[in-house]
């Protein structure tokens, strides 16, 4: 029987070892600069960070290894709207993806130290990976989306999806009330679509397969405003079991406007000429 093994090892041996396992040339704490976007029609210009760094702990057998990594792709900005929108790509209150793997990776450091200590092979690898994109960037108005896929033991891991528009005009998060000026009609066309979308009728139960409190329909706080429609995101277990996945509904503009703020019409007129 072959005995899992697990190193602590310098970063460079463990680079080498996984680029001839793997054949993965990522060296291991990288920032890189990708694509540019630069600004046009009033747009923002920004470009595509790329960022990755791995733990010296990892684990293995004579065929195949593993080993902790942090990996991150986002949009960079001008330090102006890299302000605005960091809590929106860094989730937790870091300032840069240096921050976050030094959070995390030190975590699993630790917590791998400890398994060594004990002589307890059976621990994983963890992973955090996450992509932030710009779905929509029109003049005045920004949408984020940032899915961050994370494991750290257990069953399984988890992937979730934020959400942020932004009024860049004046510097400021948007919030449904920014953009509806009756909520409450919002949300009964929300409910429409969503019933259509989950083949319900008007007079079903939501019974034990959602969990609506009081058997209410409830807007999702994680929205964003696409090119296409507003879109509302529930991440797993807001509304549905974790085996059940997330759920997105995407209401489309036309179905929007009669109870839209002055300020959700600039943003449709804007979008409309795109």
């Amino acid at each position: 029987m072959k005995r899992k093994l697990i190193y602590s090892v310098g970063l460079g041996i463990l680079l080498f070892t996984l680029s001839c396992v793997n054949g993965n040339k990522q060296t291991g704490n990288t920032s890189v600069q990708e694509d540019t976007h630069p600004s046009s029609n009033d747009t923002l210009g920004y470009h595509m960070e790329v960022f990755k760094e791995i733990s010296p702990y990892f684990s293995g057998d004579e065929t195949t290894i593993d080993t902790t990594f942090y990996a991150a792709r986002y949009p960079v900005f001008s330090p102006e709207i890299d302000s605005l929108v960091r809590d929106a790509i860094f989730v937790d209150g870091e300032y840069n993806a240096s921050q976050v793997a030094e959070s995390f990776l030190g975590g699993f450091n630790e917590y791998a130290e400890e398994q060594i200590e004990s002589e307890n092979q059976a621990f994983h690898a963890w992973f955090r990976d996450q992509a932030c994109e710009v779905v929509l960037n029109v003049s005045g108005f920004l949408t984020l989306k940032n899915i961050i896929s994370e494991y750290t033991g257990g069953a399984h891991g988890i992937e979730i999806e934020i959400w942020s528009s932004y009024d860049i005009q004046n510097k400021r998060k948007l919030y449904l009330n920014d953009l509806f000026q009756d909520t409450l009609a919002l949300r009964q066309i929300a409910e429409d679509y969503f019933r259509k979308q989950e083949q319900l009728s008007d007079t079903s139960s939501y019974g034990s397969a959602y969990f609506f409190e009081d058997e209410t329909f409830k807007l999702a706080d994680n929205f964003g405003m696409t090119p296409t429609g507003l879109l509302f995101h529930y991440n797993p277990y807001e509304i549905k079991s974790y085996a059940e996945g997330p759920t997105t509904l995407i209401i489309p503009y036309s179905a929007l406007e009669d109870v839209m703020t002055t300020k959700g019409k600039r943003l449709l007129a804007v979008i409309n000429k795109q």
